[in-house]
C-alpha cells in the first residue's frame, strides 16, 4: 500500500500506491510499514499526498511519528500534493509549524525548487 524510494542526496519519498483514507487501520499498517524503512538516514523526507483522500486523528499521529523520527536527526518532513481540505486541517491544528507544506510536485520538492 505504501511505497518508499530514495531520490538524489538521500531524500526519501513516501507515497501511496492507490487512493486511500488514512484512518485507524491504515494508520496502524502505516506505522508497521514505517518500522521497515530506514528514515533516519534520509536528509529529508517528502510525503506525496496525491492519493490521500482523507486523514483522521490516527493518520495525523502517523505523520507526527514520521516527523519525530526524522526531526531527531535534524531533518525535515515535507508534505506535497495535499488536498485543500487536508491543508486546511493541518493549518487549523497548527501542524504547519512541524511539517513543511508545499504546493508543488514531488520532483520540484526533491530539487528544493519550490
Amino acid at each position: 500500500m505504501f511505497e518508499f524510494r530514495l531520490a538524489k542526496d538521500k531524500i526519501g519519498v513516501i507515497s501511496l500506491e492507490k487512493r486511500a483514507r488514512i484512518t485507524g487501520e491504515t494508520s496502524s499498517n502505516f506505522r508497521k510499514w514505517q518500522d521497515t524503512v530506514d528514515l533516519k538516514n534520509c536528509s529529508r523526507v517528502i510525503l506525496d499526498g496525491t492519493n490521500i483522500e482523507f486523514i483522521d486523528s490516527m493518520g495525523i499521529a502517523a505523520l507526527i511519528s514520521i516527523y519525530k523520527t526524522i526531526a531527531s536527526e535534524g531533518n525535515d518532513l515535507v508534505l506535497v500534493n495535499l488536498s485543500e481540505e487536508i491543508k486546511k486541517l493541518l493549518n487549523t491544528l497548527r501542524l504547519d509549524r512541524l511539517f513543511i507544506i508545499k504546493d508543488c510536485s514531488v520532483e520540484e520538492a526533491v530539487k528544493n525548487s519550490c
